[in-house]
């Protein structure tokens, strides 16, 4: 079974950008027109522009807050492969980690930030004990691909 949020990350994009164009927009929309040479709901000119461009960076700050990732999993042969990507505007180094189907000794799904944040960490059996992986976030992926990873995970742990 494959589990690919190709369209979620590329939905995520797209949403960055059209955040970063309208804001733009709104900051030019404040600055040239001569709407707003008086005040408007008490607020001067710059002051509007101060609190959308606070207002975008604290929408940039939650997102990146959210550690959100592109995610692969694929566990229809002998193992199972998670590759990952950092949707972050400068971290784009890709990951991935193979397990042999028979070696995962279990998982365990870490929620922060509210419980907003989900981490996946994955254990595996070696020689010299268990080994514990760096977390995964999967916050990017839906209700649906989530249940679904676990539901296949739970099918590979030997304790």
């Amino acid at each position: 079974m494959q589990i690919d949020n190709q369209k979620t990350t590329i939905r995520i994009w797209l949403w960055k950008m059209f955040l970063a164009i309208f804001f733009a927009a709104l900051i030019m929309l404040f600055l040239t027109t001569q709407w707003f040479n008086k005040p408007v709901l008490g607020l001067e000119r710059y002051e509007l522009v101060l609190i959308s461009a606070g207002l975008y960076f604290f929408i940039i700050i939650i997102i990146y807050l959210l550690d959100l990732n592109y995610i692969y999993f694929n566990d229809d042969s002998d193992q199972i492969v998670i590759r990952y990507y950092p949707m972050r505007a400068f971290a784009r180094k890709k990951k991935a980690v193979q397990i042999p189907k028979t070696s995962l000794a279990g998982f365990e799904i870490k929620k922060s930030l509210f419980g907003i944040r989900k981490s996946l960490v994955l254990h595996q059996k070696t020689k010299k004990g268990a080994a514990k992986y760096p977390a995964i976030s999967i916050t990017s992926l839906n209700r649906k691909e989530s249940e679904l990873m676990v539901t296949q995970l739970k099918r590979y742990v030997r304790p």
